[in-house]
């Protein structure tokens, strides 16, 4: 019986890519599951619990639970910017492109994204939040798109761009909305726990805010995971 054919790839670049694919994997794993979890099982169970149950049992759950999920959602953003830096940088010297004005376009495309998310969402108008955002969301990936039709730019790079940029966009969401948010109503839920604390006037607003971003960003996921697949078994773009 022949032994298996076992090769360990040679030279830095395999090794180096194959980690930092497994890291943005793991952490994005973890990442949207709790997503899933917050808006599929925890709302729920928050609701139906008793009120003077919620001080007693959320913050020891929530803490835990949004720490994981803010953690592995910056580790999952940074992990893949890592992999795709790798791949788009590759992909630009072979085409004699420009790596940098790549970048740079996705960088700026999906920050103003999460900047006239934020705005809509302050507005408070959830049909408004929704429809607008996914029409900007739309405009920004033809946008990014067009400017990177140069010829040398793969399916593989420009899928992960739109993916990833609404990874980037969501990442904003965890760390400027969710965790900003959720951690004056736990402080708040601990302090009422101790009877030291009155509610504060900012409070629904707060919780609304949070509530829509996590249900805008838990479905804003599917469409993530299908451009991830894409990227390497869907040619959509490119070459």
């Amino acid at each position: 019986m022949a032994a298996p054919l076992v090769h360990w790839p040679q030279g830095a670049t395999a090794n180096l890519e194959i980690f930092w694919r497994w890291l943005h994997i793991v952490s994005a794993i973890l990442w949207i599951g709790f997503l899933y979890f917050f808006n599929l099982v925890s709302t729920q169970f928050a609701a139906a619990l008793d009120p003077q149950m919620r001080p007693r049992v959320l913050p020891r759950l929530m803490w835990r639970a949004l720490n994981w999920f803010r953690w592995s959602s910056l580790v999952a953003v940074l992990s893949g910017v890592a992999y795709f830096g790798q791949i788009a940088g590759a992909e630009a010297k072979n085409g004699n492109g420009k790596a940098g004005a790549f970048f740079l376009s996705w960088l700026v495309i999906w920050i103003v994204v999460w900047i006239i998310f934020y705005a809509l969402l302050r507005a408070g108008n959830k049909p408004l939040l929704f429809i607008g955002t996914t029409i900007v969301i739309i405009a920004a990936s033809w946008l990014f798109l067009r400017l990177n039709a140069h010829g040398w730019e793969s399916n593989r790079s420009l899928s992960i761009g739109i993916g990833g940029g609404m990874g980037l966009f969501l990442l904003l969401n965890v760390w400027g909305i969710v965790w900003r948010a959720n951690k004056k109503v736990l402080r708040w839920m601990e302090a009422e726990g101790a009877g030291a604390a009155a509610m504060p006037a900012n409070l629904a607003s707060l919780v609304r805010q949070s509530a829509l971003t996590s249900r805008f960003s838990f479905y804003l996921t599917l469409f993530i995971i299908f451009f991830m697949g894409a990227a390497s078994h869907f040619p959509l773009f490119g070459v």
